[in-house]
């Protein structure tokens, strides 16, 4: 069974991006350290868009993402993230190589 992973591309308010990226750096710590469903998790942003923020997520199925998204560390980020976005786009992949 190949991996699942996600791509994530969120547009944080302006002025936000500072908070925004120190919610996503623990969240994205965490699951490294503890969720052993949870192989890669990449935090960037855009060069010309320092509020541009892309995820790159490795976890080993589907169900290991499910029990990423119920974590203490991933709530916490969710409950304050969501009001500094503008724009979130998820997008499922199935990993082919890696």
């Amino acid at each position: 069974m190949s991996k699942y992973a996600i791509f994530v591309t969120i547009k944080v308010k302006p002025g936000t991006a500072d908070k925004f990226r120190a919610l996503i750096v623990k969240n994205a710590q965490a699951a490294r350290a503890h969720e052993p469903g949870c192989h890669a998790f990449f935090v960037a942003t855009a060069e010309n868009d320092p509020e541009c923020f892309r995820f790159f997520e490795v976890y080993s199925n589907k169900a290991a993402l499910d029990v990423h998204r119920r974590q203490p560390h991933y709530l916490e980020y969710s409950a304050v993230a969501k009001d500094l976005m503008q724009e979130r786009t998820v997008q499922g992949l199935e990993v082919v190589d890696g």
